[in-house]
Protein backbone atom coordinates (compact mmCIF):
# COMPACT_ATOMS: atom_id res chain seq x y z
CA UNK A 1 0.00 0.00 0.00
CA UNK A 2 2.89 2.40 0.66
CA UNK A 3 4.08 2.44 -2.99
CA UNK A 4 0.49 2.99 -4.16
CA UNK A 5 -0.02 5.80 -1.66
CA UNK A 6 3.29 7.35 -2.71
CA UNK A 7 2.31 7.17 -6.38
CA UNK A 8 -1.03 8.83 -5.69
CA UNK A 9 0.65 11.59 -3.69
CA UNK A 10 3.13 12.13 -6.53
CA UNK A 11 0.26 12.32 -9.01
CA UNK A 12 -1.54 14.80 -6.80
CA UNK A 13 1.45 17.08 -6.38
CA UNK A 14 2.45 16.91 -10.04
CA UNK A 15 -1.06 17.62 -11.23
CA UNK A 16 -1.48 20.64 -9.00
CA UNK A 17 1.95 22.17 -9.54
CA UNK A 18 2.18 21.77 -13.31
CA UNK A 19 -0.90 23.82 -14.16
CA UNK A 20 -1.73 27.45 -13.49
CA UNK A 21 -5.06 29.19 -13.31
CA UNK A 22 -8.16 29.05 -11.17
CA UNK A 23 -9.55 25.86 -9.71
CA UNK A 24 -11.70 23.72 -12.02
CA UNK A 25 -11.00 25.93 -15.05
CA UNK A 26 -11.24 24.37 -18.52
CA UNK A 27 -7.71 23.20 -19.38
CA UNK A 28 -7.21 21.67 -22.82
CA UNK A 29 -3.58 21.98 -24.02
CA UNK A 30 -3.91 18.84 -26.22
CA UNK A 31 -6.98 20.08 -28.07
CA UNK A 32 -5.84 18.95 -31.53
CA UNK A 33 -5.30 15.35 -30.39
CA UNK A 34 -8.50 15.42 -28.37
CA UNK A 35 -10.49 16.70 -31.33
CA UNK A 36 -9.12 13.88 -33.50
CA UNK A 37 -10.16 11.36 -30.87
CA UNK A 38 -13.59 13.00 -30.64
CA UNK A 39 -14.11 12.86 -34.41
CA UNK A 40 -13.26 9.16 -34.57
CA UNK A 41 -15.49 8.30 -31.63
CA UNK A 42 -18.32 10.49 -32.91
CA UNK A 43 -18.15 8.87 -36.35
CA UNK A 44 -18.47 5.36 -34.89
CA UNK A 45 -21.17 6.57 -32.53
CA UNK A 46 -23.31 7.99 -35.35
CA UNK A 47 -22.74 5.04 -37.66
CA UNK A 48 -23.23 2.21 -35.14
CA UNK A 49 -24.16 3.02 -31.57
CA UNK A 50 -26.89 5.62 -32.12
CA UNK A 51 -28.88 3.48 -34.62
CA UNK A 52 -28.57 0.44 -32.34
CA UNK A 53 -29.59 2.46 -29.27
CA UNK A 54 -32.56 3.95 -31.14
CA UNK A 55 -33.67 0.50 -32.23
CA UNK A 56 -33.25 -0.82 -28.70
CA UNK A 57 -35.36 2.00 -27.27
CA UNK A 58 -38.10 1.54 -29.87
CA UNK A 59 -38.59 -2.19 -29.17
CA UNK A 60 -37.86 -2.34 -25.44
CA UNK A 61 -40.70 -1.66 -22.98
CA UNK A 62 -39.96 1.27 -20.67
CA UNK A 63 -40.11 -0.87 -17.54
CA UNK A 64 -37.52 -3.30 -18.94
CA UNK A 65 -35.25 -0.44 -19.99
CA UNK A 66 -35.46 1.14 -16.52
CA UNK A 67 -34.74 -2.16 -14.74
CA UNK A 68 -31.67 -2.80 -16.89
CA UNK A 69 -30.33 0.71 -16.28
CA UNK A 70 -30.85 0.33 -12.54
CA UNK A 71 -29.02 -3.01 -12.52
CA UNK A 72 -25.86 -1.54 -14.03
CA UNK A 73 -26.13 1.70 -12.05
CA UNK A 74 -26.24 -0.33 -8.84
CA UNK A 75 -23.04 -2.16 -9.81
CA UNK A 76 -21.24 1.09 -10.56
CA UNK A 77 -22.26 2.67 -7.25
CA UNK A 78 -20.10 0.30 -5.20
CA UNK A 79 -17.05 2.66 -4.86
CA UNK A 80 -19.20 5.63 -3.78
CA UNK A 81 -19.27 4.66 -0.11
CA UNK A 82 -15.48 4.30 0.04
CA UNK A 83 -14.88 7.61 -1.70
CA UNK A 84 -17.40 9.33 0.56
CA UNK A 85 -15.38 8.15 3.55
CA UNK A 86 -12.11 9.29 1.95
CA UNK A 87 -13.64 12.74 1.41
CA UNK A 88 -14.63 13.04 5.07
CA UNK A 89 -18.35 12.43 4.51
CA UNK A 90 -19.17 9.55 6.88
CA UNK A 91 -22.94 10.05 6.73
CA UNK A 92 -22.93 9.98 2.94
CA UNK A 93 -20.64 6.94 2.93
CA UNK A 94 -23.00 5.08 5.26
CA UNK A 95 -26.02 6.01 3.13
CA UNK A 96 -24.34 4.86 -0.09
CA UNK A 97 -23.30 1.57 1.48
CA UNK A 98 -26.81 1.07 2.80
CA UNK A 99 -28.25 1.83 -0.64
CA UNK A 100 -26.09 -0.78 -2.30
CA UNK A 101 -26.88 -3.46 0.28
CA UNK A 102 -30.64 -2.81 0.25
CA UNK A 103 -30.95 -2.54 -3.53
CA UNK A 104 -28.76 -5.60 -4.09
CA UNK A 105 -30.90 -7.74 -1.79
CA UNK A 106 -34.45 -6.45 -1.33
CA UNK A 107 -34.19 -4.66 -4.68
CA UNK A 108 -33.25 -7.90 -6.49
CA UNK A 109 -29.71 -7.11 -7.66
CA UNK A 110 -30.57 -3.45 -8.16
CA UNK A 111 -33.51 -3.99 -10.51
CA UNK A 112 -35.67 -2.04 -8.06
CA UNK A 113 -34.52 1.16 -6.35
CA UNK A 114 -35.94 0.33 -2.91
CA UNK A 115 -33.44 2.61 -1.12
CA UNK A 116 -34.88 5.72 -2.79
CA UNK A 117 -38.29 4.78 -1.40
CA UNK A 118 -36.64 5.03 2.04
CA UNK A 119 -35.43 8.54 1.20
CA UNK A 120 -31.79 7.47 0.90
CA UNK A 121 -30.29 9.87 -1.64
CA UNK A 122 -27.33 8.53 -3.59
CA UNK A 123 -24.07 10.47 -3.25
CA UNK A 124 -22.35 9.28 -6.46
CA UNK A 125 -18.83 9.93 -5.19
CA UNK A 126 -15.82 8.70 -7.17
CA UNK A 127 -12.03 8.75 -6.94
CA UNK A 128 -11.70 11.74 -9.26
CA UNK A 129 -13.86 13.75 -6.87
CA UNK A 130 -11.79 12.46 -3.97
CA UNK A 131 -8.58 13.71 -5.58
CA UNK A 132 -10.25 17.08 -6.20
CA UNK A 133 -11.28 17.34 -2.55
CA UNK A 134 -7.69 16.50 -1.58
CA UNK A 135 -6.43 19.43 -3.68
CA UNK A 136 -6.00 18.13 -7.24
CA UNK A 137 -8.36 20.74 -8.71
CA UNK A 138 -6.64 21.57 -12.02
CA UNK A 139 -6.35 18.79 -14.56
CA UNK A 140 -5.83 18.46 -18.31
CA UNK A 141 -8.77 17.43 -20.47
CA UNK A 142 -8.63 14.09 -22.28
CA UNK A 143 -11.15 12.70 -24.74
CA UNK A 144 -10.78 8.93 -24.39
CA UNK A 145 -11.67 7.09 -27.62
CA UNK A 146 -15.06 5.37 -27.27
CA UNK A 147 -15.24 6.19 -23.55
CA UNK A 148 -15.81 9.91 -23.80
CA UNK A 149 -14.65 13.02 -21.93
CA UNK A 150 -12.31 12.81 -18.95
CA UNK A 151 -9.26 14.47 -17.40
CA UNK A 152 -5.91 13.16 -16.20
CA UNK A 153 -7.34 13.28 -12.67
CA UNK A 154 -10.56 11.52 -13.60
CA UNK A 155 -9.05 8.94 -15.98
CA UNK A 156 -8.76 6.12 -13.38
CA UNK A 157 -12.45 6.60 -12.57
CA UNK A 158 -13.40 6.63 -16.26
CA UNK A 159 -11.55 3.36 -16.90
CA UNK A 160 -12.66 1.68 -13.68
CA UNK A 161 -16.33 2.47 -14.20
CA UNK A 162 -16.19 0.87 -17.62
CA UNK A 163 -14.69 -2.32 -16.18
CA UNK A 164 -16.70 -2.46 -12.94
CA UNK A 165 -19.52 -4.75 -14.16
CA UNK A 166 -16.93 -7.31 -15.27
CA UNK A 167 -15.19 -7.05 -11.89
CA UNK A 168 -18.41 -7.33 -9.89
CA UNK A 169 -19.99 -10.16 -11.87
CA UNK A 170 -16.84 -12.23 -12.27
CA UNK A 171 -17.52 -15.55 -14.03
CA UNK A 172 -21.14 -14.54 -14.60
CA UNK A 173 -20.04 -11.76 -16.93
CA UNK A 174 -20.14 -12.55 -20.67
CA UNK A 175 -20.26 -10.63 -23.93
CA UNK A 176 -24.06 -10.36 -23.84
CA UNK A 177 -23.88 -8.51 -20.53
CA UNK A 178 -21.30 -6.13 -21.98
CA UNK A 179 -23.44 -5.42 -25.05
CA UNK A 180 -26.52 -4.81 -22.88
CA UNK A 181 -24.50 -2.44 -20.71
CA UNK A 182 -23.17 -0.38 -23.63
CA UNK A 183 -26.49 -0.22 -25.49
CA UNK A 184 -28.57 0.69 -22.43
CA UNK A 185 -26.12 3.42 -21.43
CA UNK A 186 -26.07 4.83 -24.96
CA UNK A 187 -29.87 4.79 -25.13
CA UNK A 188 -29.96 6.81 -21.92
CA UNK A 189 -27.85 9.53 -23.57
CA UNK A 190 -29.87 9.89 -26.79
CA UNK A 191 -31.74 12.95 -25.53
CA UNK A 192 -28.48 14.61 -24.44
CA UNK A 193 -26.94 13.94 -27.86
CA UNK A 194 -29.99 15.39 -29.58
CA UNK A 195 -29.78 18.54 -27.43
CA UNK A 196 -26.07 18.90 -28.21
CA UNK A 197 -26.60 18.57 -31.96
CA UNK A 198 -29.50 21.03 -31.87
CA UNK A 199 -27.90 23.79 -29.82
CA UNK A 200 -24.12 23.52 -30.19
CA UNK A 201 -22.13 25.01 -33.06
CA UNK A 202 -19.07 23.08 -31.89
CA UNK A 203 -19.95 19.65 -30.50
CA UNK A 204 -16.45 19.06 -29.17
CA UNK A 205 -16.29 22.32 -27.19
CA UNK A 206 -19.84 21.83 -25.94
CA UNK A 207 -19.02 18.33 -24.65
CA UNK A 208 -15.75 19.44 -23.05
CA UNK A 209 -17.19 22.49 -21.27
CA UNK A 210 -20.26 20.58 -20.11
CA UNK A 211 -17.98 17.91 -18.68
CA UNK A 212 -15.94 20.41 -16.65
CA UNK A 213 -19.11 22.04 -15.37
CA UNK A 214 -20.64 18.69 -14.40
CA UNK A 215 -17.49 17.62 -12.56
CA UNK A 216 -17.34 20.92 -10.67
CA UNK A 217 -20.94 20.45 -9.56
CA UNK A 218 -20.15 16.88 -8.50
CA UNK A 219 -17.16 17.93 -6.38
CA UNK A 220 -19.28 20.55 -4.60
CA UNK A 221 -22.28 18.21 -4.26
CA UNK A 222 -24.37 20.32 -6.62
CA UNK A 223 -23.68 23.73 -5.06
CA UNK A 224 -20.39 25.18 -6.41
CA UNK A 225 -19.37 28.75 -5.51
CA UNK A 226 -20.16 31.26 -8.23
CA UNK A 227 -16.47 32.08 -8.62
CA UNK A 228 -15.75 28.51 -9.73
CA UNK A 229 -18.47 28.68 -12.38
CA UNK A 230 -16.88 31.79 -13.89
CA UNK A 231 -13.43 30.18 -13.62
CA UNK A 232 -14.45 27.75 -16.37
CA UNK A 233 -14.06 30.60 -18.88
CA UNK A 234 -10.38 31.15 -17.98
CA UNK A 235 -9.28 29.70 -21.32
CA UNK A 236 -10.75 32.81 -23.07
CA UNK A 237 -9.10 36.20 -23.06
CA UNK A 238 -11.04 39.42 -22.39
CA UNK A 239 -11.76 40.10 -26.09
CA UNK A 240 -13.14 36.61 -26.61
CA UNK A 241 -15.35 36.94 -23.56
CA UNK A 242 -16.73 40.22 -24.92
CA UNK A 243 -17.49 38.47 -28.23
CA UNK A 244 -19.34 35.72 -26.36
CA UNK A 245 -21.33 38.31 -24.42
CA UNK A 246 -22.30 40.06 -27.69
Amino acid sequence: MRPVAGLLLLLLLAGCSALKGHEYAVIDPSENANRASYRISDGVDRAVLIPVAQGYRSVTPDWVEKRLVRFFVNLRHVPSALNGALQGKPARAATDLGRFLVNSTVGVAGLFDVASDFGWRFGNEDFGQTLAVWGYTRSRYIYVPFLGPSTVRDLPTTLFRGALPRVMLGSQYHWGVGVADVVSRRAGLLDATRARDTTALDGYAFTRDAYFQQRTHAVYDGAPPLDDLFDEFDEFDDDELEDLAD
